[in-house]
């Protein structure tokens, strides 16, 4: 079995691996080039960041789940403690750069501007790129760990100390199993059209626990609506091929993202 996720030993995603107990891995350097590994066969599944606490979902990776023919089939949420890395000798004052994926300079962004006000904030592709981004002692990065060579000048620098991160696993694959569940819906664009939808998920008895628009890049205006939830403890396949059922009847389009459970941190 070999795993795809985004970025390299030194990230996030291959922290969550490990979580997952992957075998094989593999880094690719953004979102839809860890997603095409998998549909090309390069790799068996993927795992990838969904959603964090504090700056919300990841949009590159919902567009995958739209974009893409993969099912999630397992969640996991990780704490994330993000650092301050730079060459030894460097000083805080003397910052000028900090490089990082903006997720990570967004959940760190008071710190940032009480610590280094004068450093340019420069995106990257991700956490573990932006260390190999460290030229000089005027450059820093925002990442979880530091690289051989380099020195964590600043630990624990994330605004909220509650700062975690869902991952999710993801294959080619559906699971059968699993009390939990994702859809991506459109509605049709008039008054209740929206209402019209979630009502189905209530006929099901389905427990909502997130629902979040995107853009659906049809045009302004137009969106789709991601929908986590969770089955009946009785009778939960029936519910779920009801639900479906009516979705694809009633709503304006609809993608199955599949049936999973979530690992708790402590069984990982």
């Amino acid at each position: 079995m070999r795993t795809a996720y985004l970025g390299d030993e030194y990230s996030h995603s291959f922290a969550a691996c490990k979580e997952f107990f992957c075998g094989e891995t593999a880094g690719y350097r953004t979102v839809r080039e860890v997603a095409a590994a998998v549909v090309s066969g390069e790799c068996d599944e993927c795992v990838l960041p969904a959603e964090n606490s504090v700056e919300g979902a990841v949009t590159a990776t919902e567009d995958v789940l739209v974009d893409f023919d993969l099912y999630i089939r397992s969640r996991i949420v990780l704490p994330i403690r993000h650092c301050l890395v730079a060459l030894p000798g460097a000083k805080l004052l003397d910052i000028e750069k900090v490089y990082s994926h903006p997720q990570a300079l967004a959940q760190c962004g008071k710190w940032l501007s009480e610590n280094v006000p004068n450093a340019e904030r420069i995106p990257t592709l991700s956490t573990s790129y932006a260390l190999g981004l460290i030229e000089n002692a005027r450059q820093a990065a925002v990442a979880g760990s530091a690289k051989n060579g380099q020195e964590i000048i600043a630990r624990g620098i994330e605004d909220y100390k509650h700062n975690s991160t869902r991952f999710i696993r993801l294959s080619k694959e559906l699971n059968d199993a699993g009390r939990r569940a994702s859809v991506v819906f459109g509605a049709e664009n008039r008054p209740g059209g929206l209402l019209y939808v979630l009502k189905l998920f209530e006929s099901a008895r389905m427990n909502m626990t997130r629902i979040e628009s995107r853009p659906s890049k049809a045009g302004l205006g137009d969106y789709i609506f991601f929908v986590d939830f969770v089955l009946p403890e009785s009778n939960g396949d029936a519910a779920l091929k009801e639900l479906l059922c009516s979705l694809r009847k009633n709503a304006a389009s609809v993608k199955f993202l599949g049936r999973y459970d979530d690992i708790n941190k402590a069984e990982a």
